[in-house]
């Protein structure tokens, strides 16, 4: 009797050991499932390209051609940034570059960026003085994680864009656009911000504010200034409009071609031994 008693208890106990077993198995198996991700949390993922580039006037300079001789990278104070200038193309999109060669990130917010556009290459003289507004595409993109952003965490993206410009005008004085900045379009959030777009005004032609044939090597320039980290910038579009409003057809020429004569032209004539 005591042998059959025995047998029914460990027979119980193997019984249950079994079926905890067998929970202990299922509940493993259920929390090794993973996750599904839902449609919501896929559509709040950052866009991994920026937004389209604007559609250029016909007129305007786009850079497609590969000609940026008529621009120059300005260094006449100790603010301005050393720099190179190139034609970048992205996403089928050829935009002038200017490259930030500086090294110094303390001096960030001091330093300024600078350009020159010769327009005496880009319009005919007896088209100066029809100029009343210019306007140009400018992005902006990061080269280093030395923006701090609200919740302490250094971040790859350009910060703030903004700066002016200026010009010498038929009154033989300097005159300083109204200066721009950009506001969301993604410098806070992407690696290359949208487009800041710009436009530089002149005053009345009365006030002299112009330009016109008198004045020698007509130009404009841009600056950047108060950068929160080093980055470059890209320009496109850039467009001359009249009083009215209209676009003004470009006399874009061509760079001049090189006067440098090859080694094979430079090489002096040897006599002949026959």
């Amino acid at each position: 009797m005591k042998k059959i008693y025995l047998f029914l208890l460990m027979t119980a106990f193997v019984l249950t050991g079994c079926s905890q077993n067998a929970e202990s198995s299922q509940q493993t198996a259920e929390t090794s499932v993973p996750e599904e991700v839902t449609e919501a949390e896929t559509e709040s993922l950052p866009l991994p390209t920026n937004a389209p580039f604007p559609e250029a006037d016909p007129n305007a300079v786009t850079f497609d051609d590969g000609n940026f001789a008529f621009v120059s990278v300005v260094q006449d104070d100790d603010t301005a940034v050393e720099g190179s200038l190139s034609v970048q193309t992205i996403d089928g999109n050829a935009m002038l570059k200017f490259t930030d060669n500086s090294t110094n990130a303390q001096n960030l917010e001091k330093a300024v960026q600078k350009i020159r556009i010769s327009v005496g290459q880009l319009l005919r003289p007896d088209q100066l003085e029809s100029v009343y507004r210019i306007s140009f595409d400018l992005y902006a993109e990061a080269k280093d994680e030395l923006f701090l952003s609200d919740d302490g965490e250094y971040r790859r993206v350009p910060g703030w864009i903004g700066g002016g410009g200026g010009t010498m005008c038929a009154d033989g004085n300097w005159y300083s656009f109204a200066d721009f900045s950009a506001s969301g379009i993604n410098e806070y959030d992407l690696e290359r911000s949208d487009a800041c777009h710009v436009e530089f005004k002149f005053l009345l032609a009365e006030s002299g504010k112009k330009w016109d044939s008198t004045v020698e090597d007509v130009n404009f320039s841009v600056m950047r200034w108060g950068m929160q980290n080093l980055s470059d910038f890209y320009l496109d579009n850039i467009t001359f409009y009249d009083q009215e409003g209209n676009p003004i057809p470009l006399n874009l020429s061509e760079p001049e071609a090189s006067t440098e004569l090859s080694e094979e032209e430079t090489a002096p004539e040897t006599e002949d031994a026959s």
